[in-house]
């Protein structure tokens, strides 16, 4: 396995502070189930969530990680796979604390079900060939996968749809992926969610649950990027993209869904600010 060489980036952005409408403010009382699909932009949000809950003790934060497995990719999904799902005794120890809790985790839906928890879930959803070539850059520049066997881990390997199936649900994790899956993952954004929103709006995201939790000023800075990428993201080889559109058909869907979706919720529920930043020193920053 080659070394890591991603990196954290060297540039701080002050994320501009937004204001929520009361019903949305008060869902940072209930317990929150962050489903968070690898390559979507949602570390900050883990790490915002570790720097609040340390902080002010008035949130339980917890990460549900993936097992890790030797040559085993952390952000592979193969048919059938449950990413960080918990067992039942490791939920159990969840479920004893008191509410807030933000409880995260590459994982299907369901665990609130499943805990009898009070709350909603959250996601980023990310256009799913650009999140998919971003996954596999990962894993190349890690030393799980070799350039040679790009296109089969594209094409047999990696699970297909797999934003549509981690919404619709643990139950959707094996088998196909059909228009019932894709069905159930929009009934649940609809109601089972909180909000779900393009990985375009990260930062507003990332603002908002800061201010679920009474954080107003908020600051990030790029994780975990990748220093060794086979391909541009944006304009990977047309074969590679040939693959990956085919096999995530169902995620083209509802990404588009999910833009129409966060565009509407943020017009109802969220203001961003422009804010006049002071002096530094006047205000407390939380770099994460």
């Amino acid at each position: 396995m080659q070394a890591n060489v991603s990196y954290v980036s060297s540039t701080i952005t002050m994320l501009k502070s937004v204001d929520l409408s009361d019903k949305i403010r008060k869902s940072g009382r209930d317990d929150i189930v962050f489903v968070h699909i690898p390559k979507t932009g949602g570390t900050n949000i883990d790490y915002l969530m570790k720097a609040i809950s340390a902080d002010s003790g008035q949130v339980f934060n917890h990460r549900f990680s993936v097992k890790r497995q030797e040559s085993v990719s952390p952000n592979l999904f193969k048919v059938g796979g449950m990413g960080g799902y918990p067992s039942q005794e490791a939920l159990q120890t969840i479920k004893v604390k008191n509410p807030p809790r933000f409880i995260s985790g590459h994982m299907p839906t369901g665990l609130i079900e499943e805990g009898a928890l009070k709350g909603r879930y959250i996601s980023l959803v990310r256009e799913p060939v650009e999140r998919a070539v971003s996954s596999i850059n990962f894993d190349y520049q890690r030393g799980y996968i070799s350039k040679e066997d790009v296109e089969t881990y594209a094409g047999s390997t990696m699970i297909d749809n797999l934003q549509t199936r981690l919404i619709a649900g643990k139950n959707h994790m094996d088998g196909e992926c059909s228009e019932d899956t894709y069905r159930e993952a929009t009934r649940r954004i609809e109601q089972d969610f909180l909000f779900v929103a393009p990985t375009e709006a990260a930062d507003s995201v990332t603002a908002l649950v800061g201010s679920l939790y009474g954080e107003k000023k908020v600051a990030s800075a790029r994780l975990q990027v990748t220093g060794d990428k086979l391909y541009d993201e944006k304009k990977p080889p047309e074969e590679l993209t040939s693959i990956l559109t085919e096999r995530n058909q169902f995620d083209t869907r509802l990404y588009h869904h999910v833009v129409t979706e966060w565009g509407s919720f943020k017009d109802r529920y969220v203001r961003e600010m422009q804010d006049s930043f002071e002096k530094e020193g006047t205000y407390t920053n939380r770099f994460f």
